[in-house]
């Protein structure tokens, strides 16, 4: 199977798998896994394919609302996901607490080793990291604004330096095209894009 293909199968299968989640909770209790301060942190676990085996977890934390009345304000902190059911989790997303996402790391091909890491601002797409095969380097960079594509940036020779920028115009169009001539991770030599 191409790693485009695999890609397309882990991103349906996150969408099920996180949309048949919601509905399974009860199927496992609650558990406290941290008491600190004000605050607790709540772990929920769900069986998806009901072999008995947790296959996405919540974690909550939770917070007196208003420090007076002894209500308790809970919010949803992280969410983890195994795609394929091996006992891995895939797919890792983290949310403030407003439970808006900021970041999500995803192993796309089921190796154990994340493959892109996406960072949000106000639950928008800011930037995507990909990574290397089975390494923590990076050798893409996507850059976005408003959500949409304005930067690509890529380590041709796994040095940790930009050899490669592409500039485009609202995510639509590439307009130009850069290259790094002098080693130094910075693109200054461009050509108008056609």
């Amino acid at each position: 199977m191409a790693r485009s293909d695999i890609k397309v199968a882990s991103l349906l299968a996150f969408t099920l798998v996180f949309a048949a989640s919601a509905s399974l909770w009860a199927q496992v209790n609650p558990v406290p896994i941290k008491q600190k301060g004000a605050g607790s942190l709540i772990e929920e676990r769900g069986d998806v394919n009901g072999d008995g085996k947790p296959d996405v977890w919540n974690y909550y934390v939770e917070a007196p609302a208003d420090g007076k009345s002894g209500e308790v304000k809970r919010h949803l902190a992280k969410k983890e996901a195994d795609l394929d059911f091996n006992g891995t989790k895939d797919i890792i997303r983290m949310y403030d607490a407003d439970g808006v996402l900021t970041q999500e790391e995803a192993d796309l091909d089921f190796d154990g080793h994340i493959d892109q890491r996406n960072y949000y601002t106000d639950g928008t797409i800011r930037e995507k990291r990909f990574y290397k095969n089975r390494t923590n380097n990076v050798f893409i960079w996507k850059f976005y604004k408003d959500g949409k594509l304005t930067q690509l940036h890529r380590d041709d020779d796994g040095d940790g330096k930009v050899d490669y920028c592409e500039l485009w115009f609202a995510g639509e169009k590439l307009n130009k095209r850069g290259w790094d001539k002098d080693g130094d991770g910075e693109c200054d030599y461009w050509e108008t894009a056609d």
